[in-house]
């Protein structure tokens, strides 16, 4: 009877501690910061305001090496700032944006707010938001939604794309993935599934559409690590004119095996 009980005992442990390895390495947990504000431009009631929305992912809960691989990889990605703390990322972002607003362009907005047409001009936006989910067997994707207007002739939208390792932090590029010399058939591949996606028979076809007009193919860096297949992102004017959008390329790992590395 002690060796059953002295058993059961045993196995709970295993199961609470994950005996298998597998859930006792370390995981990323994620928390947000968050920054809502709208700034008017001028003192009138009428005054075009800038509306700014931020909310960023970062990694909490884990070791100091995974948690600066992963914040610094973020706040490079979206602020362009190095190896700075990710809250003061945040606020300097923003901080920059609208103190930038509020002089320069109430400057500019003073001159024209006599001219009704013209307010549209000035009513500036930002958005920024993140998401994060599992993607390949060890990875977390995690997404960069950006949203922006500043007067121009229309918005710019992109999706920025990071992959990190869970256990490490570190942000996996093509070569972690991929063997050398890669690029070559993998623009191949690319221009193939391009050619499918928007109905062409060939890069001509593709030039008229407005595909690749002035460049070749090539693999985007910001790409999706994901369960099935990998997605690689391209945004507007990157390999199109802005009115065909974001152009998203889907390539499943049997295409790709022949170039992938194995997996240790």
């Amino acid at each position: 009877m002690r060796k059953t009980t002295l058993f059961f005992a045993v196995a709970v442990i295993c199961t609470m501690t994950a005996c298998s390895g597998t859930s006792s390495q370390p995981q990323l947990t994620f928390d947000s910061i968050s920054v809502d504000k709208k700034v008017a431009l001028a003192a009138d009631t009428n005054s075009p305001a800038y509306d700014m929305k931020v909310n960023v992912k970062y990694v909490k809960e884990a070791s100091e090496e995974v948690s600066n691989s992963v914040n610094n990889a973020i706040t490079a990605k979206i602020f362009n700032f190095h190896n700075t703390d990710i809250r003061t990322a945040v606020d300097s972002f923003v901080n920059e944006r609208i103190g930038n607003y509020t002089t320069k362009i109430a400057k500019l907005y003073k001159a024209d707010s006599r001219d009704i047409d013209k307010k549209p001009i000035y009513e500036y936006a930002t958005e920024i938001k993140t998401r994060t989910e599992d993607g390949k067997k060890g990875v977390i994707n995690y997404f960069i939604d950006m949203y922006n207007y500043e007067g121009g002739a229309h918005p710019l939208s992109q999706m920025l794309v990071l992959n990190f390792d869970k256990v490490t932090g570190k942000t996996l590029t093509l070569e972690d993935i991929l063997v050398p010399g890669y690029k070559t058939r993998l623009n191949e591949i690319l221009q193939k599934a391009l050619m499918k996606k928007a109905a062409c028979k060939d890069i001509n076809e593709l030039h008229d559409k407005g595909y690749l007009f002035s460049m070749e193919m090539y693999p985007s860096n910001n790409f999706i690590l994901g369960k099935d297949a990998v997605v690689f992102v391209y945004n507007q004017y990157e390999i199109a004119p802005y009115a065909l959008g974001r152009i998203d390329l889907t390539v499943d790992y049997e295409t790709l095996k022949p170039l992938m590395k194995s997996e240790k």
